[in-house]
C-alpha cells in the first residue's frame, strides 16, 4: 500500500508574499531562529532565538508574533526567559497554543530583535515534530517557497513505496520516516540522485545518493537495479556490544548522554546483504537525540579500537554528527580537561577547547608544552581526529612502520589527500614541521570539510604581498598558504611577516585547527 504524505507550504502565500512587501532586504540577520516547532497533538508551541554577542544587549527583549492563517497574538521574551552560552544569548519561548491552533494549520512566527523594532529579523514556518522535529536556519529573511515538501511514510517493516519516493526525490530531496529501525529503499528510485533523509524516534540519517553509485554497483554485482534495496538502519545497540561499547566510555571516564546507536547502510538483493556502504568521500550527517545532561557533549564513533571523536553540532535535545564512515555512534559528556602550564598562555582556551573534545592530548604530568614544536606526524594526527577520519588501509610510506603510533592516523590523512609525502616516497614523520607545510595541510582538510578557498593569482600575490618574508614561501606552498591567510587561519608572526619555513609549536598547530574548525562549522 502506499503511504505518501505531502505538506504543503502554498496555502498561506497570499499572507507571506504580503508580509514580504513590508519587509526590507537586509533585516537583523546576526540573529537567528535556531529552533521553531509545533507539536498539534499536544498544543506545544517551542521557538530558539539566538543572538550572538556581538548584538547582545543585555537586557534586551525579543518579540515573538505567531499566527496561522489569522493573527494569534505576541509574546515578549525577557532575559529570564533564556540562557547564555559561549557569549550568545538564547531566548526560548515555550507555549501552550491548542486553543488557538487547529491540528491542521500551519503555524508562522515574526521574530523582532531588538523587540519594538518594525523590522522582522525572519518570517518563519514552525516545523511539526510530528513530522521530524528539528527546526530551520534562521537569519536574514525567510520566504517559505511555494512548493509541496513530501514525506514518505515507511511501512512498519520499514518497506518504501518506488513510486512515492521517486516522486518525492523529484524536488532533490525527501524524507522517509520510520517507526522500526530500518528504510528499505528501492535503489530503483534512487538512481536521480538527491538526498534522503530517514528520521526515526532515535535520531535521523541523510543519505547523500550520489555517494552510492547505484547503477555501477549493480553492474558490479551482477544484479538488476529493479531487484536491489538499499536498506538504511538506524538501531539502539544492545546485548554484549553495548556492553562492550559502554566499557570503552567507562574507560575514557565519561558517561554516554545518548542511546548507543548502529548507523548501517547496505545494498541488499533478496534476503541477502550484497554490500555494504562503510566509507563515502563527503562528511554524512546523522543526528542522535540526547536522554541526559551534558557538561561537554562529545560525538564519538565506536569501534572495536576505542573512542574516535567526530564533529559534532549540539542542539536543544539532539546532537548532528558528521561523519565519513558509518558505525556505533554515541554522545558522551567528557571530564573537563586542564594543563598546568597553560596559565594565562595566549592559546589556553584553543588548547583546552580541542583537549576537552578529544582532539588534542597532553605530554604527560598535566602538561600540554605549548611551546614545544610538533612533528608533521603529530599535526596529522591532529587533522585526523579533528574530522574524526578512519583509514581503510595503511599509508604507502616507506618511513611510516605499521607499528608506529601514529601509522593509522598518517594513513587516513594521505588516504583523504591531507597528505601527500616529500615525492619520494617518505613522509617524515618525525621532522618538525613548518608553519607553511601546516597551512597546506589544514587548507586540504577544510575542502575536505567542504569550505574550499580558491584564490586566483592576482589575490595570491595580493595577500602574500603584504609580508616583507613572501620571497621564503615554497611555489608548492604559495597557493594554500595565501588561502589560510585569507580564511583567517594564518596569522602573521608580525605586522608584516608571515615565517613561512620557521618550526610551528605545538599551540600555534592547535589554534589552527580550531580556526578550520569553526570555518567549517565544526565546532
Amino acid at each position: 500500500m502506499k503511504r505518501l504524505a505531502i505538506r504543503k507550504t502554498a496555502g498561506l502565500m497570499a499572507l507571506i508574499m504580503t508580509i514580504s512587501l513590508l519587509l526590507p532586504v537586509i533585516a537583523y540577520a546576526a540573529a537567528e531562529v535556531i529552533r521553531g516547532e509545533y507539536d498539534p497533538q499536544t498544543g506545544k508551541l517551542n521557538v530558539v532565538v539566538k543572538v550572538p554577542n556581538e548584538v547582545y544587549v543585555d537586557g534586551q527583549t525579543v518579540s515573538v508574533r505567531v499566527y496561522t492563517s489569522t493573527y494569534l497574538g505576541a509574546y515578549e521574551l525577557e532575559y529570564s526567559d533564556g540562557y547564555a552560552n559561549d557569549g550568545d544569548y538564547y531566548y526560548v519561548l515555550e507555549r501552550d497554543v491548542a486553543t488557538l491552533v487547529g491540528v491542521t494549520d500551519s503555524v508562522y512566527i515574526d521574530v523582532y530583535y531588538p523587540a519594538g523594532s518594525s523590522v522582522a529579523l525572519t518570517t518563519y514556518q514552525l516545523k511539526s515534530v510530528t513530522s521530524g522535529g528539528g527546526g530551520f536556519p534562521g537569519g536574514g529573511i525567510f520566504i517559505p517557497p511555494v512548493t509541496d515538501e513530501e514525506v514518505v511514510e515507511a511501512e512498519p517493516d520499514g518497506t518504501v513505496d518506488a513510486d512515492a519516493l521517486k516522486e518525492a526525490l523529484k524536488s532533490g530531496s525527501a524524507t522517509v520516516e520510520i517507526s522500526g529501525e530500518e528504510a528499505k529503499l528501492p535503489a530503483s528510485a534512487l538512481t536521480e540522485g538527491g538526498v534522503v533523509t530517514v528520521v526515526s524516534e532515535l535520531g535521523s540519517y541523510t543519505l547523500p545518493l550520489d555517494e552510492l553509485n547505484l547503477e555501477a554497483l549493480s553492474a558490479e554485482l551482477g544484479v538488476e537495479l529493479d531487484d536491489l534495496v538499499i536498506v538504511v538502519t538506524i538501531a539502539a545497540v544492545t546485548g554484549e556490544a553495548k556492553a562492550d561499547a559502554e566499557a570503552q566510555i567507562e574507560a575514557a571516564g565519561a558517561k554516554a548522554v545518548s542511546e548507543i546507536i548502529d548507523f548501517r547502510v547496505e545494498a541488499v538483493s533478496g534476503d541477502t546483504v550484497v554490500y555494504e556502504f562503510k566509507k563515502f568521500g563527503q562528511f554524512v550527517e546523522r543526528s542522535v537525540k540526547l536522554n541526559g545532561e551534558a557538561s561537554n557533549p562529545v560525538g564519538v564513533r565506536i569501534t572495536d579500537d576505542g573512542l574516535d571523536p567526530v564533529p559534532t553540532k549540539v542542539g536543544d535535545g539532539e546532537a548532528s554528527l558528521f561523519s565519513t564512515t558509518n558505525s556505533l555512534y554515541a554522545v558522551i559528556d567528557v571530564a573537563p580537561k586542564s594543563f598546568s602550564d597553560l596559565t594565562n598562555h595566549w592559546a589556553a582556551k584553543d588548547i583546552t577547547t580541542l583537549a576537552n573534545k578529544l582532539i588534542v592530548n597532553g605530554t604527560g604530568a598535566g602538561k600540554f608544552e605549548p611551546a614545544r614544536n610538533i612533528t608533521r606526524a603529530e599535526f596529522a594526527a591532529m587533522i585526523v581526529r579533528a574530522l574524526g577520519l578512519q583509514a581503510t588501509e595503511a599509508a604507502d610510506f616507506s618511513d611510516v612502520p605499521a607499528t608506529a603510533w601514529y601509522a593509522d592516523e598518517v594513513a587516513a590523512a594521505a588516504e583523504f589527500g591531507i597528505v601527500k609525502g616529500d615525492g619520494t616516497g617518505k613522509f617524515r614523520p618525525t621532522d618538525t614541521i613548518t608553519r607553511q607545510e601546516m597551512a597546506v595541510m589544514v587548507i586540504r582538510a577544510q575542502a575536505l570539510a567542504g569550505e574550499e578557498v580558491v584564490l586566483s593569482n592576482a589575490e595570491i600575490a595580493a595577500v602574500l604581498g603584504g609580508f616583507s618574508d613572501a620571497g621564503q614561501i615554497g611555489s608548492w606552498a604559495r597557493a594554500e598558504l595565501a588561502a589560510a591567510i585569507d580564511a583567517g587561519i594564518v596569522k602573521g608572526t608580525s605586522n608584516n611577516t608571515v615565517s613561512p619555513t620557521a618550526t610551528a609549536t605545538r599551540a600555534e598547530a592547535a589554534a589552527m585547527i580550531i580556526r578550520f574548525l569553526g570555518n567549517v562549522d565544526f565546532i
